[in-house]
């Protein structure tokens, strides 16, 4: 197969294009196939580029230096194999895997740089089974067309194996490191440290000089999937109008996210979750510092929304009161108890009660609201009420505004003290 194989690469040769791969890969082929058939794989490589691009066009890939030098060395492994190598040279190996690693970089999938070779492998066929034509009978034209189709597909298969293993690690590794670099970024931006805003904005895929709003989501299972994660992000950031999205993972089971230009009066709450999926989300806010202070907030949404026990998505506008109420925890339990007197008890009934004169307040102490609010009587919510002012021992109009206050704060934070025995029932 040798001899023929030369024959048919070297019959139409001539050529003096310039080679596209590295000088050690060309020298290699020439001292193995000798510079007739080289030639013919350099020019082939440049029929490819002209072919592929055609094929390209209007796929949104365009082919760089390092993809022509990729086809020209596909045509020279080829023209190898047809020689009656077994085994890629390290040059080529290396040329590869080179390649291979400016496609991850470039953002591409797997199976487009596969398809670089199977456009060429398909192109070569084609090329070499019209040369068969010109054989004579002397070299049984069948025979060799059998040979060559067996030994191109083996080639091919060769160079496929090579290609997918290295794209494989070369995006292990990439996005390992990028995804480690973005990550440090964030944190130095949550930080508060100084960034150069072009370079950051480079590197996270992110204008960091728009208006941001924040979200936190994570899962309460450590083998939850990373893909429910990040659909839950984004379904809050489009919820909330935006029209760039930054996801950056965060341990095992966590996922820090950042939208663009977001509706500022857009409601999360009533976002669906995934199963055992919560999130927090803060406040609208502009450029590096906005990105800080919306995280910051989402942070402190997740540890007070948390501990009220809902599985709605906690949101800073929600909490904001509470947050700068409960800043020193100790001191706000402490006004929580004086306020609230027995009405504080951590029992089923008093939270009842609790719920419902906070609802009682919060409609402007209309019942028939409230009631509609709490799904129960209006009757149920004026003996509520009653027995709550009962409890407390003191008139509601009697610092109305500070009950007010320590209802929201026991209803996000709860209530440590069990009361006297009896205490409190509805």
């Amino acid at each position: 197969m040798a001899n023929t194989a030369r024959l048919l690469l070297s019959a139409t040769s001539g050529t003096h294009d310039e080679p596209a791969c590295r000088a050690e890969v060309i020298d290699e082929a020439v001292a193995h196939c000798g510079p007739d058939v080289v030639g013919w794989a350099v020019s082939t490589g440049r029929g490819l580029r002209t072919a592929v691009t055609t094929e390209l066009a209007g796929s949104g890939v365009r082919l760089v230096p390092e993809d022509h030098a990729f086809l020209e060395l596909v045509a020279l492994w080829c023209a190898l194999r047809l020689d009656g190598a077994r085994q890629l040279p390290d040059q080529f190996s290396r040329c590869v895997e080179a390649a291979v690693r400016t496609h991850v970089e470039r953002g591409f999938e797997l199976d487009c740089s596969l398809a670089l070779v199977r456009m060429a492998h398909a192109r070569i066929t084609q090329d070499l089974m019209g040369r068969c034509g010109e054989l004579d009978e002397a070299h049984e034209p069948v025979t060799v067309m059998y040979e060559l189709s067996e030994a191109l597909f083996d080639a091919v298969h060769t160079l496929c194996t090579l290609v997918s293993a290295g794209f494989l690690r070369a995006r292990e590794t990439w996005h390992g490191g990028l995804v480690a670099r973005r990550r440090e970024l964030v944190r130095a931006l949550v930080r508060g440290e100084s960034v150069h805003a072009d370079k950051a904005t480079r590197l996270l895929g992110y204008d960091i000089t728009r208006r941001h709003l924040a979200v936190l989501v994570w899962s309460e299972r450590a083998d939850r999937c990373d893909a429910d994660l990040e659909r839950a992000a984004l379904d809050l950031l489009a919820r909330a109008g935006c029209v760039a999205r930054l996801l950056v993972p965060v341990g095992a089971t966590g996922l820090w996210a950042w939208g663009a230009q977001p509706v500022a009066d857009a409601v999360l709450a009533d976002v669906p979750l995934p199963p055992d999926v919560r999130a927090a989300v803060g406040l609208p806010a502009a450029g590096p510092g906005g990105m800080r202070s919306s995280h910051l907030q989402a942070e402190t949404a997740a540890r007070l929304g948390s501990r009220s026990g809902t599985t709605a998505v906690h949101e800073y506008r929600a909490l904001e009161l509470v947050a700068l109420m409960a800043a020193d925890e100790t001191t706000a339990a402490a006004f929580v108890e004086r306020q609230l007197g027995p009405l504080a008890a951590d029992t089923p009934a008093a939270r009842v009660l609790r719920a419902t004169l906070k609802s009682y307040l919060d409609e402007d102490r209309s019942p028939a609201v409230a009631a509609r609010h709490l799904h129960v009587a209006k009757n149920t919510v004026l003996y509520r009420v009653k027995k709550a002012e009962q409890l407390r021992g003191s008139p509601l109009a009697d610092n109305r505004l500070q009950l007010h206050a320590a209802l929201h704060l026991a209803e996000v934070l709860g209530t440590g003290d069990p009361g006297p025995p009896g205490a409190a029932t509805a």
